[in-house]
């Protein structure tokens, strides 16, 4: 079963949340490969308990 962890980012003064593979903990600098900056880097301010990548909801109200 494929884990996601909800991640809160950082990177100057733009903030992001989004889903992410398990292996980031809080003080790690990622980039996001698939994003429209890929070269831009953020650091990890949070992470979330991990969750079933299935169970995720792509919807702002879950309507999907």
């Amino acid at each position: 079963m494929t884990m996601k962890v909800q991640v809160d980012l950082r990177s100057d003064n733009r903030y992001r949340t989004c889903w992410v593979e398990p292996l980031i903990k809080v003080g790690d600098q990622i980039t996001l490969k698939n994003s429209t900056e890929p070269q831009r880097r953020w650091d990890v301010l949070r992470v979330s308990a991990p969750v079933p990548a299935g169970s995720l909801y792509r919807g702002w109200n879950n309507n999907y």
